[in-house]
């Protein structure tokens, strides 16, 4: 099976995508409304001990408190109370027994209201219930899970051959330190010493830089640990030698992958491909219609028929119907026939879609037991390659079959309403037209551009001051270049414009559709001229301070200053060689701005 992994990096979200066989198996989508937060370490505050549902509630800052079950207490919990009570916390402080739990107060004994307690989430909130957490730290890496407060070594379970599993274990425990445990993941298997012993003292240094969080006292609720984003988490887990490509369309995003992939599996660092071509990238893959079906409540079968999925509050159902097939079969062969095709495509969809919890098939009724068995095997191995837990039951007599699938975080299809990462309150008429995305990845691919030769007047300015005669000349050719680039960025600005104006034209009610906050209105701002002259000034002033600034300024302000060509961050830069990049903040007046550095302090208020 070939197969391969495709990031798509936009302005607010990133998608990424499972492709097997050519055809799209699993679709992410995160963006900065709804970012992946399994993984994430907090310092919380209990509000809650329910010893009758054997349940405690946690603060941890988010809209609802967080569940956690008795279950979920690691074995080392009096530990980890102990380690929490000390003025430093430092794992080595804290004699831990080798073994199992060998304490048997109950829960309830041991966690009291308003206590502070480190928590580590495992699913995320979905609709009303808040985030399920739990005490059973770890800290993932490419190679190994490091264990804080254990002293165990174990091994993936997918790596069968017993004298590499013994081996593993062996080379695992020499390696980990004291009061901590480690588990060994499946794709170390084959890997040597070294590899293992850099992927631990990663591991070791993120962990250090919890204690020295939990050492500054922090008050809880407070986020100590954040694990990676959607994206950096499935290379980490998932980009395996089985894995034919990582194509991606972000060279920033391109060069840190490549970077990680040459340090952790330098034999894959020719998968990494960057796209760097106009069409969008899932377009180039042909996976886009793939993802435009995920967000269908209706999905057709090649033989004529067709499911439909829908949501409840309590599951979701799928409801199977022959439609147009059966042309020249018996009826009990066509519903045969099409309930082995629906199968296949229901299995896909579900992992597509990341449904999960209890899921209910009405499949086309069918009197033959074997046939009944056929149906049920044919779903059931279409969930061989999923990797979220999930128990299929056998057909019952009405037609009916039961899926039960872990579900980790709301499916796509609950937090999105198109493909393209729209959410479901701000996209209400569809998707975004396919020639407004050509034209925003245009801009994007067009804006990089623009940075990289700005990045190398800098440096050919710093040249020029060490005594290079042909810098001056380099510097003024680079200039033009950029000019150039920012006509090209006007010329695809305009193109936005116009394909955003079609989308806003009257819709079949007769009202207008709302064009993408991100395209400019092509209607022209007026020109703050003292603004302009002040902000100038400030830069005249602090040239030789600061070759690289943020400044903060109201989106409609940041849209004159970005509208002539060249726009007023590449004036500035190509007269003062001072790079300006622009943040908006609604809070602030059309007419002031904030200066901040690269370090986030404010140089700056006016």
């Amino acid at each position: 099976m070939s197969k391969e992994i495709v990031v798509n990096v936009g302005d607010t979200q990133t998608r990424i995508a499972i492709v097997e066989d050519g055809k799209l198996a699993e679709l992410y989508i995160e963006d900065a409304e709804n970012k992946r937060t399994i993984g994430n370490l907090y310092l919380g505050r209990i509000r809650k001990v329910m010893p009758s549902i054997q349940a405690a509630f946690v603060d941890i800052g988010q809209e609802q408190d967080a569940f956690l079950h008795f279950s979920d207490l690691a074995d080392n919990l009096p530990y980890l109370i102990e380690y929490l009570d000390l003025d430093t916390p430092k794992v080595e402080k804290v004699d831990v027994p080798a073994g199992g739990k060998d304490w048997d107060k109950r829960p309830s004994d041991l966690l009291n209201r308003g206590q502070e307690i480190l928590v580590q989430i495992t699913k995320e909130p979905i609709s009303n219930k808040g985030s399920r957490i739990s005490t059973d730290l770890s800290l993932a890496g490419r190679f190994l899970v490091l264990v804080p407060l254990q002293n165990y070594v174990a091994v993936s379970r997918k790596i069968t051959e017993e004298k590499e599993r013994r081996r593993l274990k062996a080379l695992a425990g020499s390696l980990v330190p004291d009061n901590f445990g480690v588990i060994v993941r499946t794709v170390a298997e084959d890997r040597d010493a070294k590899s293992l012993d850099k992927d631990l003292k990663l591991l070791m240094e993120r962990w250090r830089r919890v204690e020295n969080k939990l050492q500054e006292k922090p008050s809880a609720p407070a986020l100590i640990h954040e694990d990676v984003d959607m994206a950096s988490s499935i290379i980490r887990d998932q980009f395996s030698e089985e894995y034919d490509r990582l194509l991606v369309d972000h060279e920033n995003l391109y060069h840190s992958i490549r970077s990680y992939v040459r340090a952790v599996a330098p034999s894959m660092i020719d998968c990494v491909e960057l796209h760097d071509g106009d069409d969008p990238v899932f377009e180039a893959a042909g996976i886009q219609q793939g993802a435009d079906r995920a967000f269908k409540d209706r999905v057709e079968l090649p033989s004529g028929g067709y499911l439909f999925i829908e949501q409840t509050e309590a599951m979701h159902v799928v409801d199977v119907n022959s439609g147009r097939s059966g042309k020249g079969k018996s009826q009990a062969e066509n519903s045969l026939s099409v309930n082995m095709e629906a199968a296949r495509v229901i299995a896909r969809q579900i992992r597509l879609r990341d449904l999960g919890g209890i899921i209910v098939v009405d499949f086309i009724d069918l009197r033959n037991e074997d046939d009944k068995k056929k149906v049920y095997q044919e779903l059931k191995d279409g969930f061989e390659d999923d990797r979220a837990i999930t128990k299929v039951l056998p057909m019952s007599d009405f037609g009916l079959v039961e899926i039960t699938r872990q579900r980790l975080r709301p499916s796509i299809t609950t937090t999105f309403s198109s493909a393209d990462g729209d959410s479901e309150e701000e996209n209400d008429t569809g998707n975004t037209p396919r020639k407004l995305q050509k034209a925003e990845r245009k801009i994007q691919r067009l804006q990089q551009e623009v940075e990289k030769r700005e990045e190398e007047v800098e440096r050919l300015r710093q040249q020029s001051s060490s005594g290079d005669p042909d810098a001056k000349q380099k510097i003024e050719r680079m200039r033009q270049k950029i000019r150039e680039l920012e006509q090209q960025v006007e010329e695809a600005r305009a193109e936005a414009r116009n394909s955003a104006s079609k989308q806003a034209a009257p819709s079949d009610n007769g009202e207008a559709a709302t064009p993408p906050s991100d395209v400019q209105p092509a209607k022209e701002l007026p020109a703050p001229d003292e603004f302009v002259d002040a902000l100038e000034q400030w830069i005249t002033d602090h040239q030789d301070q600061h070759r690289s600034i943020t400044i903060q300024v109201h989106p409609f302000t940041a849209a004159f200053l970005r509208r002539p060509v060249p726009t007023y961050p590449t004036r500035w830069f190509m007269k003062h060689l001072v790079r300006v990049h622009l943040e908006t903040d609604d809070d602030l007046d059309p007419q002031s701005f904030r200066v901040v550095n690269a370090q986030g302090e404010v140089l700056a208020d006016a």
